[in-house]
């Protein structure tokens, strides 16, 4: 398997407005352009050919900061950044260890949608809040995101090698953002925020699936679980 890096990336406080701004606004506008922002920086350092495949997460940790999961290091000809050296990500898990984690999530579920062939990926929020009336859906929004949220956390996780207990996990910040793009369509996606402690029951599927990543929009900061060992679960409430 190749081997994998994860890369702290900040950018630089003392670098020109006029060299930052092409590559952090692109050609996004809206209240979703900082997740553009985010990806067009995160291709600048990982892009060596138009053509490359993505073969990498990343994931907005404070403003202007970082981390990125790639087989490749991140290469910086233009000094925009101060970089982390990166560290191989190769942890060594066993069935039953303890990991505390934290996740920023784009949950999709796939339902049949009349006259369209197929399954159609819907968000998970918004489909979960179809069981109530229109006008009274804003009341419930919170409490529906938390708990379809978790329901699909824990079904990606039982698929992954994870057990996940709902008293050991918090689902919290349901947003959503939309991009607005010169010359295409606008770019729309919501994100929860995941954070516990979880149980590793199949160690090498739990870092095939790390790898991976979890849910939808991964080139825009989505779907990169960051993991620290734990001794013991931690009740963190609901």
């Amino acid at each position: 398997m190749t081997a994998l890096y994860l890369t702290r990336a900040r950018l630089r406080r003392g670098v020109s407005p006029a060299a930052q701004v092409p590559l952090l606004m692109g050609n996004a506008r809206g209240p979703g352009r900082s997740n553009h922002s985010g990806h067009h920086l995160v291709v600048y350092l990982l892009a060596n050919g138009a053509n490359r495949r993505r073969d990498y997460l990343w994931r907005e940790v404070e403003p202007g900061t970082f981390l990125i999961l790639s087989e490749r290091h991140p290469h910086d000809p233009h000094d925009l950044f101060d970089l982390g050296e990166p560290k191989r990500f190769a942890p060594e898990l066993s069935a039953g260890d303890w990991l505390s984690f934290s996740l920023r999530a784009n949950p999709l579920v796939r339902r049949r949608t009349p006259y369209r062939a197929g399954n159609v990926k819907h968000d998970v929020v918004m489909h979960a809040l179809r069981k109530h009336p229109h006008g009274e859906r804003a009341s419930y929004r919170l409490e529906v995101a938390r708990e379809a949220g978790f329901e699909w956390l824990a079904k990606q996780g039982a698929k992954a090698g994870i057990v996940l207990e709902r008293e050991h996990v918090t689902v919290d910040r349901y947003e959503r953002h939309r991009i607005e793009r010169d010359g295409s369509a606008p770019m729309s996606f919501s994100t929860l925020e995941f954070k516990g402690v979880l149980r590793v029951a199949e160690p090498e599927a739990v870092l095939s699936r790390i790898r991976y990543g979890f849910g939808g929009a991964k080139a825009y900061g989505c779907g990169l679980m960051l993991i620290r060992p734990a001794m013991e679960p931690v009740d963190v409430g609901k």
